[in-house]
């Protein structure tokens, strides 16, 4: 039997169940297979002891389930555990009922793809230069090199901050993740550590409303014209929204697209579909989104409810695995095999009912745009030769290091 804290999975389905965390050493290489056989030899909903335990919803139908029914699984905790990273609640995932569709009705039309297509010009041009800076190399560190940069130069330029900002905007993203908040003992700590971060925003905001706002789309510009219930945005409600939208966007997009070329890379095949057909990019970020999970987050049950004869108490947590769900064979034929001629996926990856990801259009511009920009440059690549991929599972599965190489 496999001992707590090693990096061997627990030996039957009940341990993997009790002891499932996306932090477990155990599932930073290989959460998929483990998750495949706890949902196909255990009941639908299992415990884990973990973190203080919690229910794991392990079927597509009933995460979609949880998703559509707010009211009985409250978006109040989103993390498992759950830190109070500001001192009022993060806009809009943490509310639940009329604030949050009033919410969402403000900021939807932020983030809508007629205004995600506006800045496309933008965002196709960062994309460029990013690339163009590796390949004379014939070489890169795809990650650090390109898959957190791209999605942090289009979070600028969809916000209407100077890209300029980029090498501070991520300089306190990382701290703030790596350091600050992981050690911090309190939620005060935490609002202490993302001071810097906040006051960022805070002056992005200060300058955008300086330099004017008509005729702009940019979320700032936006924020600073419109209005919530009749009343014009506070700037601490600014910051919220920009401050959220960098920690659910910038770490995801990432992650997706260090996973897409995962995949890209072990299988020329595609490099050259992708080459031949650019119209298929489509198609092929949305499989891989489906392929490859990404998040998972909480809930809170609100009252008690019962489904497939267990019982979740009000209070109780719950971990809805979004990109798991994709990987589900009562949805999907074949789900653990990649196949670009599916038609249409289905796929949770962006979630599904009322707190769908505001940002999806967001996400899939720059995947679309990073595979056609990078294949219209380095047509074959490869793994360089004797390097491992590193992986990660967390709240954002992905890949930590990289390592590209192509005749230059």
């Amino acid at each position: 039997m496999a001992e707590h804290g090693t990096f061997e999975p627990p030996d039957t389905v009940e341990e993997l169940a009790s002891r499932w965390s996306v932090y477990q050493p155990w599932l930073q290489h290989d959460p998929v297979t483990p998750w495949n056989r706890m949902r196909d030899a255990s009941p639908p909903i299992v415990r884990s002891d973990e973190l203080g335990g919690y229910w794991i919803l392990t079927r597509y139908e009933d995460i979609e389930w949880a998703a559509k029914n707010p009211d009985v699984f409250s978006s109040a905790q989103i993390g498992i555990p759950h830190r109070d990273i500001f001192e009022t609640k993060q806009i809009p995932i943490q509310l639940d009922g009329d604030e949050h569709r009033m919410w969402r009705q403000t900021l939807s039309v932020l983030f809508n793809p007629a205004v995600v297509n506006h800045f496309d010009p933008l965002i196709r041009q960062a994309t460029s230069e990013a690339i163009d800076k590796v390949v004379e190399k014939g070489r890169c560190e795809f990650i650090e090199e390109i898959a957190v940069t791209l999605p942090a130069e289009t979070f600028l330029i969809t916000f209407g901050i100077g890209r300029e900002y980029l090498q501070p905007l991520l300089d306190h993203k990382t701290w703030l993740r790596k350091e600050g908040i992981p050690n911090a003992r309190t939620d005060a700590d935490i609002h202490a550590a993302n001071k810097p971060l906040w006051n960022f925003f805070r002056d992005a905001v200060d300058r955008r409303e300086a330099e004017g706002t008509e005729g702009r789309l940019d979320v700032f510009s936006r924020l600073l014209t419109t209005k919530f219930d009749d009343r014009p945005l506070t700037r601490d409600e600014m910051v919220n929204a920009a401050f959220v939208s960098m920690l659910a966007a910038l770490d995801t997009t990432t992650a997706a697209l260090g996973l897409a070329f995962l995949h890209l890379a072990e299988h020329p095949e595609v490099q050259r579909r992708v080459v031949a057909s650019p119209d298929n990019v489509p198609a092929i970020v949305e499989e891989l989104i489906r392929h490859e999970p990404v998040s998972s987050t909480g809930r809170v049950v609100t009252r008690d409810v019962e489904r497939h004869g267990v019982t979740m108490r009000a209070g109780d947590r719950v971990l809805l695995s979004w990109g798991m769900s994709g990987r589900d064979p009562d949805v999907f034929d074949r789900p653990d095999e990649v196949d670009f001629d599916r038609g249409s996926t289905r796929h949770l990856g962006f979630g599904i009912g009322p707190h769908r990801c505001l940002g999806m259009h967001v996400a899939r511009k720059v995947m679309r745009t990073a595979i056609e920009e990078w294949h219209a440059r380095v047509p074959g690549y490869r793994l360089v030769e004797g390097s491992t991929p590193v992986h990660h599972y967390s709240p954002a599965r992905g890949i930590a290091s990289l390592e590209l190489e192509w005749e230059s």
